[in-house]
């Protein structure tokens, strides 16, 4: 019989706590201008390394957001309001769940306005009259929050070196 060798067999929890709360209230994180006008944000996750990040997403009444092209997959919770991909759309999307597929290209509204907890595993790359103008990563999400103050709280996963063995 094979016994599987487990690598972590005396984990720290120290170790992984590191600098971060575990829990944090959103009430405590200022919004953050997001990238379009009437859209506004909360970094609660930001992983610079792989590109994951999670926010908390406010959108004012009547906001339909640029053409844009999700490189990864985003998830979306919908908390208050409503939200729409097709102008045709009717019905309550409060309490709802979405998936952006990696791929989509869409341009979504809100005529009612919506807060939703929004969970993207990459970049979204925005577009103007035809040509992509930014692409919004992990990055730029920490750099937004990190202006306005608002990154204290948040759980920011970076870059680690890890040293060779002729560096130890």
């Amino acid at each position: 019989m094979i016994t599987p060798f487990f690598w972590m067999t005396e984990p720290s929890v120290l170790n992984q706590k590191q600098n971060h709360k575990e829990f944090i209230n959103p009430d405590d994180i200022p919004w953050t201008e997001w990238l379009m006008p009437g859209t506004y944000f909360k970094l609660l996750f930001c992983d610079i390394a792989n590109g994951a990040f999670t926010i908390i997403m406010k959108v004012d009444p009547g906001t339909t957001a640029s053409v844009h092209w999700h490189l990864g997959s985003a998830q979306a919770y919908i908390l208050e309001g409503n939200f729409y991909y097709d102008k045709d759309d009717v019905g309550n999307t409060k309490n709802c769940y979405t998936c952006e597929i990696g791929g989509a290209v869409h341009q979504p509204y809100s005529p009612d306005g919506c807060i939703m907890l929004a969970f993207s595993q990459g970049p979204i790359a925005g577009y103007h009259e035809g040509k992509m103008v930014l692409v919004a990563d992990a990055q730029l999400h920490f750099d937004l929050a990190k202006q306005n103050n608002a990154i204290k709280n948040a759980t920011v996963v970076g870059y680690t070196h890890l040293p060779q063995k002729d560096e130890a």
